[in-house]
């Protein structure tokens, strides 16, 4: 669930992105990943800040598991370091989110 206000994505954005969770937790396989909103295209900006209003919507009515695997969201902004967080059930988490995750910007150009 999220930790705070929504905030619309700014040029100085980050969104950070790890997998964690699971029967066993291994930190190798979390594999995290950051994204800079100022190095994304036009169209690839649009096409994230739908995917996290969409998340943001999942999230409200998510339910969080033992033992499951979830992504983790974080935005962060320079000026104020963390400023919005949310998990997701990775059963739950959009495609193009695990995507994302995996192959980085690339994926929202799919």
């Amino acid at each position: 669930m999220s930790d705070r206000a929504w905030p619309r994505l700014e040029a100085q954005a980050v969104l950070a992105l790890v997998r964690e969770g699971g029967f066993a937790a291994m930190p190798g396989l979390e594999q995290p990943r950051r994204i800079a909103y100022a190095e994304l295209s036009d169209s690839q900006r649009v096409r994230l800040q739908r995917l996290l209003d969409e998340i943001e919507r999942r999230a409200a009515e998510a339910s969080n598991g033992a033992d499951r695997r979830r992504f983790r969201l974080s935005l962060e902004l320079p000026e104020q370091g963390t400023c919005w967080q949310c998990e997701l059930d990775e059963d739950e988490t959009p495609r193009v989110l695990v995507g994302l995750w995996k192959h980085g910007v690339r994926a929202l150009d799919e």
